[in-house]
């Protein structure tokens, strides 16, 4: 009998070529893309993995190295650092 967790649409079946046959293998989806809060864009320059697979990429790798970096897209940065110049003057 399956078991319960495989059961459910939470793990995505993928089918594997063995040498004794295919085989249904159980992995875990992957998390949709980032999304900018002020624009509604999706973010660019942020990997599409799980939270175990983000711990091996390089830091460098996983965000923009910019301010907002991996939170707000370019456009929307772009605009709050105009905002920030103004209001310094």
């Amino acid at each position: 009998m399956a078991q319960h967790k495989t059961k459910s649409r939470t793990f995505a079946r993928v089918k594997v070529r063995t040498v004794s046959g295919t085989k249904t293998r159980f992995d875990r989806r992957k998390p949709s893309l980032g999304v900018c809060p002020v624009t509604g864009e999706t973010l660019k320059g942020v990997p599409r993995v799980n939270a175990g697979e983000m711990k091996k990429i390089a830091k460098s790798s996983r965000r923009p190295e910019r301010p907002f970096g991996g939170v707000l897209s370019s456009k929307a940065t772009r605009a709050i650092m105009k905002d920030k110049a103004r209001k310094e003057q």
